[in-house]
């Protein structure tokens, strides 16, 4: 019985494997994978999160996408551009944000691949993808769409176009560095980490002589330039807005302070890659000479590899020790497209085809088990809630809708409240609001008194929530007469309802 239950899984490991392995096919079999690793990750995500409603920090990319600008309060622009595109072609829905980020995920590990092929071949090669499966990165927390998963194809492809630019000098993987470059830039300013990386590895690398004397570094600097200027322009113009939110948040005021981050940075992201980490160790392992190879060779072949992936873990620890700035892990979640050359490119590590197919066997019967239990991951988090009133959010909108159609006959165009709350329920009204999230002029630069008088605004607090219903009473009795209700909303699923939470509606109709 236990034989006939693995043969399959046996089977499809097998298969894949070996075509990972042949180098005349496995281009389109890691296509192949990856597509299907982004359609079980899509169907865990809709499953798990269906008793939810979408993301605050994903129904912000959104938000912003409505007011259209070089910047935002908290980053630059370019996701807010990607998902404009994208909900130009799927419908605004939680399944087809979950999708995308899905394929984001699913691009960063075919990327990364490709990137790890430069110093991984057959079996060695074949183990990339399970391993970086193995790291929540990858699917879990890849699945909520932000800066940091986004980072993970976007750095992979910058690596491997910079790789290719230094080893053939061609205009062409010059051009599609400096624009990955600088897509990660406008993605997340923790990609100028990924700058300094690119620059030490070029500047460590035999080949440095030939290629600094070639168009290609500063055809690399030309595009990355011309591709950040209206970004830089709007930075200086506007008084450098998101690096006013770092600083504001994330201060570190004690040495104390700054220590607990460090700890929190170093032993968070080890714990990320303690799945991969422990495949290598309890499938693969490695002898103990070969770890002391493994992760800091400065051989010429190794040496970039090394400075890759080690200069965005290590380099944010002093700068933020200057600068006074608390880290954070889960900034470092785009840093791990080369962990698998740090445990295995070492020629003392000897990979087998057996063990390669065994390591696909895990982390496929894991992804299976995962996806067959989202059905109890839902009902689990609709009994045990979930932060920033995230139960909530959908039929929120429809309240709030509701009590602005009794108002007034304008559309609703914008929407105040909580930043978590008033984000996610913008995200299902169908007028397609911009937010005054937490009532911050910062957080909302688009917002004036000027706009709410003309386009009147619709106002939901938690009722208890007492700093936000003193907030919305201020701009009630600011604007023209509307109405204030009450109501009490519990979530649903299957027949199981969540907890019931009472919530305060305030409608202010534009000014005649």
């Amino acid at each position: 019985m236990r034989l006939s239950f693995l043969e399959p899984l046996d089977r499809l490991s097998t298969s894949i494997v070996d075509g990972l392995c042949d180098p005349a096919r496995r281009r389109r079999v890691a296509f192949i994978l990856v597509c299907v690793y982004a359609a079980a990750w899509t169907i865990y995500g809709v499953i798990a999160k269906s008793s939810q409603d979408i993301n605050a920090d994903m129904a912000e990319q959104v938000v912003w996408s409505r007011e259209p600008a070089l910047g935002y309060p908290k980053h630059p622009p370019l996701l807010a551009f990607a998902v404009k595109l994208w909900f130009t072609v799927f419908p605004l829905a939680d399944w087809s944000f979950i999708l995308l980020a899905a394929v984001i995920l699913a691009a960063g590990i075919f990327l990364a691949i490709e990137l790890c092929g430069i110093w991984l071949d057959d079996e060695k090669r074949a183990t990339v993808p399970f391993l970086l499966a193995a790291i929540p990165f990858y699917n879990f927390l890849g699945l909520k769409f932000d800066q940091n998963g986004t980072l993970i194809p976007i750095w992979a492809l910058a690596m491997l176009a910079f790789m290719h630019s230094l080893e053939t000098r061609r205009p062409g993987w010059s051009i599609l560095t400096g624009i990955a470059a600088a897509a990660a830039m406008l993605i997340k300013y923790w990609s100028g980490f990924l700058l300094a990386a690119l620059a030490i590895a070029a500047l460590a690398d035999r080949r440095r002589g030939a290629y600094l004397r070639s168009p290609a570094p500063w055809l690399v600097a030309l595009v990355f330039s011309v591709a950040m200027l209206p970004h830089i322009i709007w930075l200086f113009h506007e008084h450098f807005p998101p690096l006013t939110w770092i600083t504001t948040r994330r201060s570190s005021y004690a040495i104390a302070d700054f220590s607990r981050s460090l700890g929190e940075y170093s032993f968070g992201t080890l714990g990320y890659v303690t799945g991969a980490l422990a495949l290598v160790t309890f499938v693969i392992r490695p002898p103990p000479e070969a770890v002391r190879d493994s992760w800091f060779a400065i051989d010429p072949a190794r040496r970039a590899a090394t400075l890759l992936f080690w200069t965005p873990l290590l380099l944010p620890i002093f700068v933020a020790a200057v600068m006074r700035v608390n880290l954070l892990s889960l900034w470092n979640t785009a840093a791990f497209n080369l962990l698998p050359v740090m445990v295995l490119a070492t020629p003392l590590v000897k990979m087998s085809r057996s063990t390669a197919k065994q390591v696909a066997s895990i982390v496929i019967a894991i992804t299976a088990i995962v996806v067959a239990v989202s059905p109890i991951v839902a009902l689990a988090k609709l009994m045990t809630g979930v932060e920033n009133d995230a139960a909530y959010a959908r039929l929120a909108a429809v309240a709030v809708e509701n009590t602005w159609r009794e108002t007034t006959a304008a559309p609703l165009r914008l929407i105040a409240g909580p930043f978590g709350l008033a984000t996610s329920a913008a995200f299902y009204m169908t007028d397609a609001p911009s937010t005054y999230a937490d009532f911050s002029d910062y957080l909302s630069p688009w917002i004036t008194p000027t706009r709410i008088a003309r386009e009147g605004i619709a106002i939901i607090c938690p009722a208890d929530d007492t700093p936000c219903v003193d907030h919305m009473a201020a701009l009630a009795a600011a604007g023209p007469h509307g109405q204030r209700t009450e109501v009490t909303l519990a979530r649903h699923w299957l027949g199981f309802a969540g907890a019931a939470k009472r919530f305060v509606i305030t409608t202010i109709p534009p000014r005649p």
